[in-house]
């Protein structure tokens, strides 16, 4: 049988399936139900500025007085407020998941508030940290570098505050894919994810609201990102993840192939439950021994463009005929 032992971000882990943040990975329950359905690792539920946000507009005022510096108010709300749950949170993922690594994960839109808490993270076990950074343009004004030079620095920034491995999840609306990972990868990111899945936009015109659209993947989301992994890898100085889409062992071999180190599960875990993390395992090793491999490591980019040069279809954005309607 195929060997899907493998590394991420310097980690060893028993697969490259990693179970994405999300609801399914707020509890320790639930946690434990993952590393015993062969999770290679496990990201926790993010957790999101806007609750360290909050967090400290709950702190007394005398109490911000007294403690002015980020530090301060960071070990303050750790030892007491909303924060601090997550803290624990790490700590009973860990306790746990056993050799299984546990990645915290962080969803943020600037770099001033949070930092300190990274070190927080680390202390508290996590074996690695995963920024989710999404900054939204505010005006005509924001140009695409000052996005990028945010993003970059809020890697930055955190690389210097922990030992960590990091890696970040990223959006798939930059300009040049190909520049952004790697300053990223400059920066000290270890491992890009691509893409998060942003949260979908839709209107209900009867009640002349806001609402979401869709929150789960379709298995038919994932090719955006395996033709970015697929031309990035090999020329990017950092590990490649793929993830929106990944619905079956099928689907996670051709990242695989494209070139990345891990892949995400999400919605498949949500829709299936977590026998569907098992069954995925093992289609994967049966369908690696029919295609005359025996490691994940001899399989991976394969069908990346680098193993494939002068092949114009890897950089292919239109069609050159219409899809034949009959």
């Amino acid at each position: 049988m195929a060997q899907l032992s493998s590394t991420y971000v310097g980690l060893p882990i028993r697969n490259p399936l990693v179970v994405a943040a999300s609801n399914i990975t707020a509890h320790k329950d639930s946690i434990k139900k993952a590393v015993d359905a062969g999770a290679g690792a496990v990201v926790l539920k993010s957790l999101f500025e806007e609750q360290i946000l909050k967090d400290l507009a709950t702190i007394p005022a005398e109490q911000l007085e007294a403690n002015p510096e980020a530090q301060a108010m960071m070990n303050a709300f750790a030892s007491g407020w909303g924060s601090g749950e997550y803290i624990r949170l790490i700590q009973d993922a860990v306790a746990v998941a056993g050799s299984v690594p546990i990645i915290a994960s962080i969803n943020c839109i600037h770099d001033e508030i949070w930092l300190d808490f990274a070190e927080q993270i680390e202390g508290a076990g996590a074996k690695a940290i995963e920024l989710n950074i999404a900054p939204f343009p505010q005006s005509p004004k924001t140009t695409s570098k000052e996005i990028e030079d945010l993003v970059v620095s809020i890697v930055r920034n955190v690389s210097v505050r922990t030992s960590l491995p990091i890696s970040v999840k990223l959006s798939p609306y930059f300009t040049n894919p190909f520049a952004i990972v790697e300053r990223l990868a400059g920066a000290g990111a270890k491992a890009v994810i691509l893409f998060n899945r942003l949260y979908r936009f839709d209107f209900d015109l009867k009640n002349r609201t806001v609402i979401s659209g869709p929150a789960k993947s379709s298995p038919q989301e994932y090719h955006e990102s395996l033709r970015w992994v697929s031309n990035l890898y090999g020329v990017v100085g950092c590990e490649l993840v793929g993830g929106t889409g990944i619905h079956s062992a099928e689907t996670a071999l051709k990242f695989l192939a494209a070139g990345a180190q891990t892949v995400q599960l999400c919605s498949v875990l949500n829709a299936g439950g977590w026998s569907v993390l098992s069954k995925i395992g093992d289609e994967m090793a049966a369908m690696l021994d029919t295609l005359g491999y025996d490691s994940v490591d001899a399989f991976r980019g394969t069908l990346s463009r680098r193993s494939n040069p002068g092949n114009e279809q890897y950089e292919r954005l239109q069609y050159i005929k219409a899809i034949d309607p009959r």
